[in-house]
């Protein structure tokens, strides 16, 4: 089986590894919040808001009790230093969408985050329809101070499964969201991308995987679609209009995933992991932080499969 050292001996490329690459060292993530909400919760539909997604907005626990940005940091990166002895920092602005405010105000949040100790960068969430263009410009001028990404809620590049999320976007979107990017800011994307929808076939897994190889994408973060309370979602699953995927049949479409994807493009994670188990209502295997990832790798060792064994360049 195909392995690498700059992979961290992994059948796949994680993260991880391309920060070392990029940074010399190890990089941790501190998650933020300081958006207020996205803009499809404000418009007025009949069902505001994504159908898997809480009123937090893809907040953790640990940011329910939100105090100010610059003691969000200190505390977060204090935590991660004991925890992991590491010294350099990325700030990620995580729930709702980022964007989706005073323009002014974004920038000053993130001079803010730059000029703490320890942050080599920073990481904007958000929606692919929510990037107005005189945003590109503010972005471009960061990326020569700073490293910055933007991860951009990609979810599924159906159109189709856009719709049964409750999106409210298009994958044309998301394609000219990715292409604007990198075309007019230069700086680094990632997608999240998520499997276990309604009719997801194993073509469509290697078409997503074509189709991220042929856009100019820097990383990707997989989640299985997962019930929570209080969530559109949650009544679904009650009314018996959906059943969450399990692990085993998940981890064979990551695996389908990852032998067409690029073994350029790093990989964030191969699963969720619920924040909130008070609020899990299934699948009860997302609740465990290690078992997903090392039942999926331990399958692709067993196999011989790696990331971009079927990839063909074009």
């Amino acid at each position: 089986m195909k392995t690498s050292k700059s992979w961290d001996d992994k059948p796949y490329f994680p993260i991880s590894s391309y920060y070392k690459q990029t940074f010399g060292e190890k990089v941790y993530k501190i998650t933020v919040s300081v958006a207020k909400t996205c803009p499809h919760r404000l418009q007025q539909y009949d069902q505001k808001g994504c159908i898997f997604c809480d009123e937090w907005g893809a907040a953790g626990h640990h940011l329910m009790k939100i105090g100010p940005l610059e003691e969000q940091i200190i505390t977060n990166r204090e935590k991660l230093s004991k925890r992991y002895r590491v010294n350099k920092f990325l700030v990620y602005f995580q729930p709702y969408t980022n964007t989706y405010t005073d323009l002014d105000k974004l920038v000053k949040n993130i001079e803010l985050s730059i000029q703490q100790e320890q942050i080599a960068g920073i990481v904007i969430g958000t929606r692919p329809d929510c990037l107005p263009e005189e945003l590109f410009p503010v972005l471009k001028d960061l990326g020569q101070k700073t490293f910055v990404s933007i991860e951009l809620g990609v979810q599924s590049f159906s159109d189709q499964h856009l719709q049964f999320l409750n999106r409210r976007h298009t994958v044309l979107d998301s394609v000219e969201a990715i292409k604007n990017l990198k075309e007019k800011s230069g700086v680094n994307v990632g997608i999240h991308l998520m499997f276990g929808l309604p009719d997801e076939s194993e073509d469509f897994i290697i078409e997503s995987a074509n189709k991220i190889n042929q856009l100019d994408i820097d990383n990707v973060k997989l989640h299985n679609l997962h019930v929570l309370t209080n969530t559109p979602l949650e009544k679904m699953y009650q009314e018996g209009t959906f059943e969450p995927i399990e692990l085993e049949p998940y981890a064979e479409k990551v695996m389908t995933f990852l032998k067409y994807l690029s073994p350029e493009i790093a990989v964030q994670r191969l699963a969720a992991v619920a924040a909130r188990w008070d609020e899990l209502i299934a699948p009860r295997w997302t609740k465990e932080r290690m078992r997903p990832s090392q039942f999926i790798q331990s399958e692709m060792i067993k196999n011989n499969f790696y990331q971009g064994m079927y990839f063909q360049k074009k």
